[in-house]
């Protein structure tokens, strides 16, 4: 994996946080600060507590993770009260020394994530069947875009922070309807230049199976496209050893390219 793909889709990656972090509530305490010193940025939203929304991504693969870094970050999250975060490391083989010093600085693995990405300039792979109708979601119904999320993932504070993404041209939000026009799966995308990311993506458990994230892929990234820009990005749960991902097997069938994989390191603050 080359360095340009690494910073390319997590730079992108840290953009859409950046516009999304915009768009919270003003109590939930979103947070993005440019480590002084590093290619880091620490990501934190007081509101909610979890690694998944507390963490540092950028750090620099060459070179093991200075203990007043380290020091620094800790004493960020202590202050605001989250007891652990996630520390992101690529795995590539120029990556050793930071995984080394990560888990000598008493982090453990949990988990990993894989970043995906694809050239636009080109056909876009055919849209898969599905019995569901894709539409564009009004301002008005970002907010049921998040109760979808919140149903599916269990993060009710997903409803007000969606809906905050009203009047900001950058977003657009997808819904994927059942016969009956109600909808039953949401998915996200930015614009950002000529970057596009795509997010937030979800389905209600009675209609999963129909294919829904599917068609709201092909839908995003036709969008992208049509915006003028060159390259999606998308990230997901790397699948566990002899497992399959349904969320990754339908990133590779839209047309995605995995360029990389980051694992998590857990660590306490």
């Amino acid at each position: 994996m080359h360095m340009h793909y690494r910073t390319g889709t997590e730079t992108i990656e840290i953009a859409a946080r950046r516009h999304f972090f915009a768009a919270a509530p003003d109590g939930f305490g979103c947070t993005i600060i440019d480590l002084p010193g590093t290619s880091a940025t620490l990501l934190s939203v007081l509101a909610m507590p979890s690694p998944t929304m507390n963490r540092v991504a950028g750090l620099p693969g060459g070179q093991p993770l200075a203990d007043e870094t380290l020091a620094q970050i800790r004493q960020f999250f202590r202050q605001r009260g989250i007891p652990r975060f996630w520390l992101h490391a690529w795995n590539t083989p120029d990556s050793a020394v930071l995984h080394d010093s990560l888990l000598a600085h008493g982090c453990t693995r949990r988990g990993a994530w894989g970043q995906f990405e694809l050239v636009l300039a080109g056909l876009l792979p055919p849209a898969a069947a599905s019995s569901l109708n894709i539409r564009l979601a009004t301002a008005e119904e970002y907010g049921l875009a998040g109760q979808i999320l919140s149903d599916s993932f269990g993060m009710p504070l997903l409803t007000p922070w969606m809906a905050g993404l009203a009047g900001r041209p950058a977003w657009q939000v997808f819904f994927a309807c059942d016969e009956n026009g109600t909808p039953v799966a949401t998915g996200t995308l930015l614009i950002d230049g000529v970057q596009a990311w795509l997010g937030m993506g979800g389905t209600l458990t009675a209609a999963r199976g129909r294919g829904a994230q599917q068609a709201l892929l092909a839908a995003r990234l036709a969008a992208a496209k049509s915006a003028g820009c060159v390259m999606a990005s998308v990230e997901a749960e790397a699948a566990e050893p002899g497992e399959s991902s349904t969320s990754l097997n339908n990133i590779l069938r839209a047309g995605f390219r995995q360029v990389g994989t980051r694992q998590n390191y857990l660590c306490d603050s």
